[in-house]
């Protein structure tokens, strides 16, 4: 911090320090925060993770986002982000500190300075602190707004705190940037390899083939006997690792409204119908607005609709005093109303200058209107538009076209902008506000012909299952849940009966965020890796939304090498494939004739025709002499036999086509192994994941 904080101060950036407060433990020395608990979320190199560490980083992380986006609660996409960026930190830090310390890596106040004022950011900038400085105008990282904030950390305690905490995950960050560095360095492409690489790519054949597929003989035909499997699965067994996972049977029961729901929301709705009717659109736009978006669970739409987009006579020339329904549509009653009745066009162009109050030199709203006439005058009185949008215009990305923002329809602006440019006409400068500041517009656009529209207010009342219906759905779920017993044959023989739609979900790990027909799988992810939850076990109902699920679990693996049953139908295909290459090689032992041709085969091809990946054949082809008959070649798909005829390529590559070949394939390692370290680190650091358990 003491380096830190000598770099120049170019002023406080307090919105920022506000964005990342609540983040200010986030993710800190994994050893200090709680000591060893019973109950654990994880085992990383046999040291225990506790679930208040974790939960606490969770937390953390969460509410820091929140900020940041100015949410009050995160989607599903960004609390599956923040859970799988907790994840990643504890496991690099738990796996690699030890690493670190005998590598003697390490990173010095000067190496930071450098990653905070953007001289060094590629090695160093973490995601998080990217995204807390990163220009929203520009999407770059701004590197003065992070040297503000840094130099002025010390002015209270809570920033202080913040400015450590984003200097530890960059300097997390950076020692696992050299660690990376450390290990594609030692990789190297040698000129020979290089030079086999360059002729693998180069020199190719065609070749004329034949083959005999592995389905023209039908399973039923080839025998295998018991020892010939145990054999196969002993010599293959490395095959057969295993990484735990779960199979379940479920069944969904979507509550469906019934027809007292439905009579419950139409009297529901009926009770806005005189309220709604009363309020004077002519004179309260906003009025009307308001009502909608508290009363509707659709909000507002500000658009204008011509009767061919609407599709309803009555409706479109209905007075605005009208007030239509309730009418059932798309499952929801609703009521509807036209008003603002105009004659516009689709289309506007439209150039602006936006007076943005700082509360310093432009002091609130009052003021910015004020600088905007002052502006508007003067370009009455002939000052360029463009220029003074260039130069007094706080939208930077319009006032470098000279505040243009091109054409645009209706819905692309906020109301009271847009509204300006469509009620209005071509060479108008209309002055309006919203809640990015004052708006001076020149219309410099509008198609033609202009159109009679109409807005219309909707309050929509979406009909839901009550509390009733919900009783009578769980009820249901719960006698399949009772009555299956933890009895899978059970299970399926209700479901039979119910005439239910069982549902397969297949190779379920703690990791699975996905399951189908499910929109939060997570609780049912937990019930499958319970202790007590074994295979047989049928779950109490869980609720999803307006769905209720029965899980059953069919099959559990654990870590480790399968058992011999639980894979000996994938052995037995394997066998029999193994026996059909047999038999079909001796039958194609004497083949001189061909029915297929393939042309520019190199070593690096992977297709063989219509035929597929045969990369046995295309490997034996490249290096089969001209005109020779190969010997039958067991494939993927089926027995081939070939006779090469024709080889073209160099048998000497030039110097410099060397060198590119050898700079791609170091490029390739150095991007395989930087994109895959990770997973590396994290398998060989023995990690059991217990995760789901909890969350």
């Amino acid at each position: 911090m003491a380096t830190l904080q000598k770099i120049r101060n170019a002023g406080p950036v307090i919105v920022i320090v506000i964005g990342i407060a609540l983040v200010a433990f986030l993710l800190g020395d994994v050893n200090k925060l709680f000591s060893t608990s019973e109950r654990n979320v994880a085992e990383i190199n046999g040291t225990p993770v506790s679930i208040q560490e974790y939960q606490l980083r969770y937390k953390n992380y969460e509410e820091g986002l929140k900020m940041l986006t100015g949410k009050s609660s995160l989607d599903e996409q960004n609390q599956k982000y923040v859970k799988n960026q907790v994840w990643d930190k504890i496991v690099k830090n738990y796996a690699l500190s030890s690493t670190y310390e005998e590598l003697g890596l390490g990173v010095s106040d000067l190496e930071l300075a450098k990653i905070v004022s953007g001289e060094n950011i590629q090695t160093g900038l973490d995601p998080l602190t990217r995204q807390i400085f990163t220009d929203p105008n520009t999407g770059q990282f701004n590197a003065q707004a992070a040297v503000n904030f840094f130099s002025t950390a010390n002015q209270s305690e809570e920033a202080l705190q913040v400015a450590a905490f984003l200097e530890n995950e960059m300097r997390d960050n950076r020692k696992f940037t050299k660690y990376t560095s450390l290990l594609t360095k030692g990789i190297n492409v040698t000129t020979l390899e290089a030079e086999d690489l360059y002729k693998e790519r180069v020199n190719v054949v065609d070749f004329d083939y034949t083959s005999k597929k592995y389905n023209s003989i039908p399973d039923s035909t080839v025998s295998v006997s018991e020892k010939e499997l145990k054999d196969y699965y002993e010599d293959h067994i490395k095959d057969y690792e295993q990484k735990e996972s779960r199979d379940i049977a479920y069944v969904t029961l979507n509550v469906i409204p019934s027809e007292e729901d439905k009579e419950n929301t139409r009297k529901d709705i009926e009770y806005y119908k005189t309220e709604f009717a009363e309020i004077n659109v002519d004179t309260s736009l906003n009025e009307i607005i308001d009502y909608v978006n508290a009363n509707s669970e659709v909000p507002f739409n500000e658009k204008h609709f011509t009767l061919e987009e609407l599709g309803d006579s009555t409706l479109f020339y209905a007075s605005s005093d009208t007030v239509f329904g309730p009418l059932y549509e798309k499952g929801a009653y609703v009521l509807k109303r036209v008003f603002d009745r105009v004659i516009i066009p689709d289309t506007v162009g439209a150039r602006h200058i936006l007076i943005q109050p700082d509360g310093q030199v432009i002091k609130d709203m009052a003021r910015a209107e004020e600088i905007a006439d002052s502006l508007k005058n003067l370009i009455k009185n002939g000052a360029d538009f463009a220029k003074i949008a260039e130069d007094n215009s706080a939208d930077q990305g319009s006032a470098r076209k000279g505040g243009d923002l091109g054409k645009f329809t209706e819905g692309r602006m906020v109301r009271t902008f847009s509204d300006a440019c469509f009620k209005g006409k071509v060479g108008d400068m209309p002055i309006v506000k919203s809640q990015y500041g004052v708006h001076l517009i020149e219309i410099t656009y509008q198609s033609k012909p202009k159109k009679e529209k109409v807005r219309v207010a909707e309050i929509v009342n979406e009909v839901r299952p009550g509390n009733n219906t919900v009783s009578r759905f769980f009820a249901k779920a719960r006698d399949i849940s009772v009555k299956s017993d933890n009895n899978l044959e059970k299970f399926d023989e209700i479901l039979r009966k119910e005439g239910l739609t069982k549902k397969i979900a297949s190779k379920i790990t703690p990791e699975t965020e996905i399951i189908a027909g499910i929109a939060n799988p997570d609780a049912i992810i937990r019930w499958v890796y319970k202790d007590e939850t074994k295979k047989g076990s049928v779950s109490e109902p869980f609720q999803d939304g307006d769905m209720f699920i029965v899980a059953a679990v069919t099959e559990v693996r654990e870590e480790g090498t399968a058992p011999f049953e639980a894979v000996k139908n994938d052995v037995i295909a394997k066998v029999i494939k193994e026996k059909k290459g047999e038999i079909l090689a001796k039958e194609m032992q004497d083949v001189t004739t061909f029915d297929k041709t393939a042309k520019n085969i190199s070593f690096a091809s992977s297709r063989l025709n219509d035929d597929g990946f045969e990369y046995a054949v295309i490997a034996t082809a490249t290096q089969l002499e001209k005109n020779k008959i190969s010997k039958p070649v067991i494939g993927v798909n089926g027995v081939y036999v070939l006779k090469v005829t024709s080889k073209t390529g160099v048998e000497k590559a030039d110097a410099e086509d060397i060198a590119n070949d050898k700079l791609n394939a170091e490029r390739r390692l150095y991007f395989t192994i930087s994109r895959k370290l990770f997973d590396a680190v994290e398998d060989a650091a023995e990690v059991k994941d217990d995760r789901a358990k909890f969350f």
